[in-house]
């Protein structure tokens, strides 16, 4: 009788979790998923007239705003770009907007979902690191703009908006000032920090929001000036494209401030040319403009490891921050949070982030086991966060290298570049692992951009060694594992090319470059810059040079063909002499120099320029007689 009993109540349970289930399976199917972009284009007119607009040319027609408007009115994603201009607009030519066509202007803005925990869904991208701020940045100065007003929205005042964002925005601040910016040296993503910040300098009444990002900006341009080579600011990033790896983004600032000085084109960042409350300080342009041999080292952004200790592993707004502006979604350590938090504001309808409904299941939830099904799983999507970034650059007349040391070796990958060399101020070449085929369609990781498996990536100087050590099969959800790296090699860019088996040597005028590699290269068939080496088990060893250290091209290459180089395949052991040197690197294993283990954990700065701490009360950069001291905590700037 005990027997049947038990067996009953086993079976009720059973009959429970089934049923449970079943109607989280109708729940789930049953989410809606807003679009992401339009589906026929609409025209964005808003940087163009306050283009027009700041240069003294009258606008006739007003309804050349009707698409912006009607772009920020849909929520599609990337509505914060286009508030930037709109933003500047108002603030400064308010007098000049017909009194028709202001209504319009302002119905759109008090009807916005300026936040994840407003009412509303859309496929907005709130969570990366310049969405952030740029979110924050329109929501403050939009409300300060209509402090009395109600949004429609969120039934909040602009007042009240005002003091969401306000908090916001001090702890955005703060994060780039104590860890600097996750998204590193990204030459596409620190032109939408410009465009957020430098409204928040022009416009806002908060001496404390000015001043802060007065001092980020100027971080974020030590960032550009000391990464660039010449005008041409590419350097290993945080997240960064095809076209942002091979010849960069942000040329029209890097001119308009240590270039030619011409004036930066209608855009996100126009607000550097009118603003009047900006100044770069003079050493940021000092350091742009060096051209001794320099050796940049510094840290950049968390591990998810760290989360914990520095405070931000919650599921409040300001961790979720830290953890989001990682691109930490899946990983075991946060996506209890990540899923507690996209219930909280019913976010399943977000494209970006829809496939999480898979995991929207209430036993999952309460017998918490997310963490486990995705340590087993080990889905490509970890490859996203963005963890800390120990970056080495090594910047002379004729070339700049750089290379984020021992970063992540082996894991999935996405929008991160961890290697590249810029010949002089023309292009960069850099290798990799690519993700999918060149001819699938997808964002990332793709052909060109990020990687399907980091590589073991060190660097020293004029010297790189890098070795891949690709599984031997496909991952559980990996989209593909191809059997090959490749590097971007462009021969047109080039004076002078030479391919020998598994040499590979450019010449740009006075700057040279080699690849070495395990196998033979051979170019992808007709095309003339994707250099391919077969094979799951390799190294590229990148070397630079310049007719000032090698004398001519032709020594060059007899130079490098003439290094010893051992590769263990097997224990995935390099050695490499170069130039006196003795280099060694084992895969995930030590770095040596000479047989001495080499360090790669850096602190904050630590350049000729400026030696800080992670989190330190104060910076001061430093080149020849000018400086810059900032002290963010008593917001003090001076140069």
């Amino acid at each position: 009788m005990k027997q049947k009993w038990i067996w009953g109540i086993l079976l009720s349970i059973i009959v429970v979790l089934i049923v449970i289930t079943v109607l989280d399976v109708v729940r789930i199917s049953k989410y809606e998923v807003y679009p992401r972009r339009p589906v026929s284009s609409i025209q964005l007119n808003e940087s163009q007239v306050y283009y027009d607009l700041v240069n003294g040319n009258s606008i006739t027609d007003w309804n050349q705003l009707d698409g912006t408007l009607k772009y920020i009115a849909s929520e599609y994603d990337c509505a914060d770009f286009r508030l930037v201009n709109l933003i500047r607009i108002l603030y400064e030519f308010n007098d000049s907007i017909p009194t028709t066509y202001s209504p319009k202007i302002e119905n759109v803005l008090t009807n916005f979902r300026y936040w994840m925990d407003e009412p509303g869904g859309n496929s907005m991208c709130y969570w990366s690191e310049n969405h952030q701020i740029l979110f924050a940045s329109a929501e403050y100065l939009i409300g300060q703009k209509y402090p009395d007003k109600i949004f429609l929205n969120s039934g909040l005042s602009g007042e009240q908006h005002m003091a969401k964002a306000h908090r916001r925005i001090l702890d955005w601040l703060r994060m780039r000032w104590d860890y600097g910016f996750t998204e590193f040296y990204s030459n596409v993503y620190y032109k939408e920090d410009i465009g957020a910040l430098v409204n928040l300098i022009d416009y806002a009444n908060d001496e404390e929001i000015v001043k802060k990002s007065q001092i980020i900006l100027d971080l974020l341009f030590y960032d550009a000036a000391s990464q660039s080579h010449g005008t041409l600011f590419v350097s290993v990033s945080g997240r960064a494209y095809e076209h942002h790896r091979k010849d960069g983004s942000m040329r029209g600032t890097s001119e308009y401030y240590w270039g030619n000085g011409e004036e930066i084109s209608p855009g996100m960042t126009y607000g550097l040319v009118a603003t009047k409350k900006y100044q770069l300080p003079p050493v940021l342009k000092a350091i742009a403009l060096d051209t001794n041999d320099v050796v940049i080292k510094r840290t950049n952004g968390l591990n998810l490891s760290e989360l914990s200790t520095e405070g931000y592993y919650g599921t409040d707004t300001r961790s979720m921050m830290m953890q989001w502006g990682m691109e930490a979604f899946t990983n075991p350590e946060v996506v209890r949070n990540t899923l507690s938090y996209m219930r909280a504001n019913r976010m399943f309808s977000n494209d970006f982030i829809a496939d999480f409904k898979t995991l929207d299941f209430s036993l999952l939830n309460w017998l918490q086991l997310e963490p486990r099904i995705v340590n087993l799983i080990n889905p490509q999507y970890n490859g996203i966060a963005i963890q800390r970034g120990n970056t080495y650059t090594y910047r002379t007349n004729d070339y700049s290298m750089y290379t984020v040391q021992s970063h992540q070796v082996g894991d999935y990958a996405d929008q991160q570049h961890v290697f590249g060399m810029n010949i002089g101020d023309y292009f960069a070449i850099f290798h990799s692992h690519p993700a999918v085929e060149e001819n699938v369609e997808i964002s990332s990781p793709s052909y060109w951009v990020g990687y399907g498996h980091f590589p073991h990536s060190v660097q020293d100087e004029n010297v790189n060694l890098s070795v891949y050590n690709l599984p031997a099969s496909k991952g559980m959800m990996e989209m593909d594992l191809l059997d090959y790296t490749h590097a971007y090699f462009p021969k047109a860019k080039f004076d002078n090319i030479v391919v020998d088996k598994n040499y590979a040597f450019g010449k740009k005028e006075e700057t040279y470059c080699a690849f070495i590699g395990t196998t033979d290269f051979r170019f992808k068939g007709d095309e003339e810059d994707d250099l391919i080496q077969s094979g799951k088990q390799v190294f590229w060893i990148t070397e630079a040079g310049s007719k000032t250290q090698d004398e001519s091209f032709e020594y060059f290459i007899r130079r490098i063909k003439g290094n010893e180089i051992v590769f263990n395949e097997e224990q995935l052991d390099l050695l490499y002499r170069s130039d006196g040197k003795r280099y060694e690197l084992r895969f995930d294993g030590d770095f040596k120099i000479d047989n001495q283990v080499v360090g790669t954990n850096y602190s904050r700065y630590n350049s000729p320029y400026i030696q800080a701490a992670r989190k330190a009360d104060t910076f001061t950069f430093k080149k020849d007689s000018l400086a810059l001291f900032l002290d963010f905590e008593n917001l003090i700037r001076e140069f």
